[in-house]
């Protein structure tokens, strides 16, 4: 099936109606796992499809389908939807951003890989917990997809670039009696040659949880606390950036006043970006599925807050620009505010001056899950106390605690190590729909007065 052609030889300008779109996806996709070193998985698959939307008298009408051949008849059936009401029409129409033919074509696509190779592959990684006696149970998996979205609107945008990305998780449950404890190891790749000879990495993880299952539990209090960058992008992510969706914003007075622009929510060196250009990562869309190019978006810049996220319709809501996140899971969804890449810039403090400024404090290195909004938690999973400016003894916590705007205030550091965080497996979840692939990430930071328990 020739999508190009369709969509060229598709006259949106001849549909009775304010605007239209059409996004079209080629999706494959492959997946492996095993549970306790026993093959449970093994599949290939694709999918194309489509995602239609009109507006007209101010409301927005949707459809997915499968059928390609008849995207114009479909738009035209659309276009013909009774209206129950009248919505509110829009100032202005979006703006012609022209054509965008290929913006990036993946010459590695994973999924052209055998299937057998990755079973192979994953196989031999599963196969190193077995030489752990306190691991009792495992599981392993293996996932990529290769996406190519093509997109064209009646105001002359049209766009067609790819996606692609495979990764492995492996999960392990230690235990010694009434002593437990849950560790992970994750690799990922945009092409399936970047998961090989990883083994070091994994074998790492393993060497050290046993330190972590004897480890005595942290006493309750506050401390200062050196995140790590994966949590320093959970911390962002789930605590920041969800909150600078503006869709999270309308209709609510509270909330718009909280995060009105020019305010000052952060210590003078905290700066915090959104942008989908970061090609080979899991947050790169370099055009949003409404036709608006990415950008680099500061929504801290120097302490102050300085921008938030938009699709077309919350940014005429908001009288602002859009930002390139209007953004869907599948052909399936229509397009909602989504994060991409969300991060904090880096800083110029080395990470050994920084742990001497954190003495006496926590390092948290890796997380079993996070919750945002004005106050958030992380729930550690692997964390250090610092003594002497280094890592010391290995501790357990339950989880660390804060309100966003007064951990924002309590940065005291900021290192030059950033890193951006990506995950084949994992991603964002909103109005029902997850996982949306996304990065996160940042320099190790210092924060003090953290709650910890």
């Amino acid at each position: 099936m020739d999508i190009q052609k369709i969509l060229a030889d598709l006259d949106l300008k001849s549909i009775p109606c304010e605007y239209c779109d059409v996004r079209v996806e080629e999706v494959f996709e492959s997946k492996v796992s095993f549970q306790n070193h026993e093959l449970v998985t093994s599949i290939e698959k694709s999918s194309v499809g489509a995602f239609l939307r009109v507006r007209k008298s101010g409301q927005w009408y949707y459809s997915a389908t499968t059928e390609l051949a008849t995207l114009k008849e479909q738009l035209l059936a659309l276009s013909r939807s009774l209206s129950f009401g009248e919505g509110r029409n829009w100032s202005k129409l979006p703006e012609n951003y022209g054509h965008f033919e290929n913006i990036s074509y993946s010459k590695n696509n994973p999924t052209l890989t055998f299937l057998n190779e990755k079973v192979e592959l994953l196989k031999q990684y599963d196969s190193l917990s077995t030489k752990y006696p306190l691991v009792k149970t495992s599981r392993s998996t293996y996932v990529d997809i290769y996406k190519v979205k093509s997109y064209k609107n009646s105001v002359g945008t049209s766009y067609r670039y790819d996606f692609t990305q495979c990764g492995t998780h492996f999960s392990f449950d230690l235990a010694d009696g009434d002593k437990m404890f849950s560790d992970m190891a994750a690799i990922y790749g945009e092409t399936f040659a970047d998961l090989h000879n990883k083994q070091e990495e994994i074998l790492t993880i393993l060497n050290n949880s046993d330190k972590f299952l004897y480890a005595p539990l942290v006493t309750a209090g506050k401390y200062k606390l050196v995140l790590s960058p994966l949590i320093t992008g959970v911390f962002v992510h789930e605590s920041f950036g969800h909150m600078s969706e503006a869709d999270n914003l309308l209709g609510d007075p509270v909330a718009k006043d909280t995060w009105q622009l020019g305010k000052k929510v952060a210590a003078d060196f905290v700066s915090i970006v959104d942008s989908g250009v970061h090609q080979g990562g899991s947050g790169y869309c370099p055009i949003d599925d409404e036709g608006h190019k990415s950008q680099k978006t500061y929504l801290i810049k120097d302490g102050i807050l300085s921008g938030r996220l938009h699709s077309y319709d919350t940014a005429l809501a908001m009288d602002e620009a859009p930002t390139g996140n209007g953004r869907a899971l599948s052909f399936e969804y229509d397009p909602i505010v989504r994060m991409t890449s969300t991060y904090i810039e880096n800083g110029t403090t080395s990470l050994e001056d920084l742990l001497k400024m954190a003495d006496g404090g926590i390092y948290i290195e890796n997380y079993n899950y996070g919750t945002g909004g004005d106050l958030f938690t992380i729930s550690p999973s692997r964390a250090y106390m610092i003594k002497d400016g280094k890592l010391s003894t290995p501790i357990r916590t339950s989880v660390m605690s804060g309100r966003l705007f007064e951990t924002l205030h309590n940065i005291e550091a900021i290192a030059n190590d950033f890193t951006l965080k990506h995950s084949a497996l994992g991603g964002c979840g909103k109005m029902g729909q997850a996982p949306l692939p996304v990065s996160d990430g940042g320099p190790t930071i210092l924060v003090k007065d953290m709650q910890v328990s």
